[in-house]
């Protein structure tokens, strides 16, 4: 395996740490919601939006990898 290929493979492991982080905050942000913390709800989907952004970012990276190997 070259260095691109583990790249790469690191790389979608991010994403689906970051999906799977994305979802527990959600829940949560449901859950907060749903009894009185609608400031933490608040904050909760701000976090989100950044694991959004990384993720996008992760992606457009990888398409690019994708055109090295």
């Amino acid at each position: 395996m070259n260095a691109i290929q583990m790249l790469q493979k690191l790389m979608v492991a991010q994403v689906k740490s970051n999906l799977a982080l994305g979802a527990a905050i959600e829940e949560l942000a449901i859950w907060a919601e749903q009894n009185g913390g609608g400031d933490a709800a608040e904050e909760a989907r701000d976090a989100l939006d950044g694991l959004d952004e990384a993720t996008e970012l992760i992606g457009n990276a990888l398409e690019e990898l994708g055109k090295e190997v």
